[in-house]
């Protein structure tokens, strides 16, 4: 298939590439294409390129919405009756905030917007370079204001784009992606012998039940493991 993906240049877009690139033939548009010079003729639009920065959400909640849902609705007039693969976020379901609001008006416009559609609600994402997230504040000993308690079912970005690149042509509309099992936080704290500490807000941070993904955490904490292990 000609896939374009959208946010080429970023967390996601760029591994899902480095799957799909073996199979499939891809265009990469990142925020610096304009959308009236860029070819019609794809079987298949990925659009990666909402951002997963919550607090930022909340801070700018104006110019959240006109990059993310905006930029949906431009997305689907420009490329209007193709099929369109949308990258989402758990929060949808479970959290009430500005962030999850707008993301889940980007998904009911791309599920309205054509019945082939597919979304896929990413969970807890391990990144091993990036300077955000839960693991990265358990390493640097940053505080997290969320419940020790708190369950996850994280994978690395891998193992999601093998997930998604083997669902391309899936009939199911909405797809939550995460590990087979659960993780509490205060063990992954311990795992990693992080000296932070948590906070009391309690979040679900848990994707639903997904019979499709095989993927479990195991691999991924032997990769936390191995990563401490090296620093050390």
């Amino acid at each position: 298939m000609k896939i374009a993906v959208i946010g080429a240049n970023g967390f996601v877009g760029k591994n899902l590439i480095k799957v799909l690139k073996k199979k499939h033939k891809i265009a990469k548009i990142t925020r610096k294409t304009k959308f009236s010079n860029q070819k019609k003729d794809f079987d298949l639009i990925i659009h990666s390129a909402n951002s997963s920065k919550k607090y930022e959400a909340s801070k700018y909640p104006d110019k959240d919405f006109k990059n993310s849902v905006k930029l949906t609705t431009k997305i689907i007039n420009h490329f209007k009756n193709k099929k369109i693969i949308l990258i989402s976020t758990i929060s949808v379901r479970n959290e009430k905030n500005t962030y999850s609001k707008n993301r889940k008006l980007c998904e009911d416009l791309i599920l309205k917007e054509n019945k082939n559609n597919i979304i896929f609600r990413l969970s807890v994402l391990f990144n091993f370079t990036s300077k955000r997230g839960i693991l990265y504040d358990l390493i640097k000993g940053n505080k997290l204001f969320i419940n020790k308690n708190t369950l996850i079912n994280p994978l690395t970005i891998e193992e999601v784009s093998k997930y998604i690149a083997a669902n391309l042509k899936s009939k199911k509309k909405i797809h939550e992606i995460g590990s087979t099992d659960k993780i509490k936080l205060s063990f992954l704290k311990q795992i990693i012998g992080s000296k932070s500490k948590f906070g009391e807000k309690k979040i679900n941070l848990l994707s639903k039940k997904n019979n499709l993904v095989k993927f479990s955490s195991s691999k991924l904490l032997k990769q936390v493991t191995k990563m401490i292990v090296l620093k050390k």
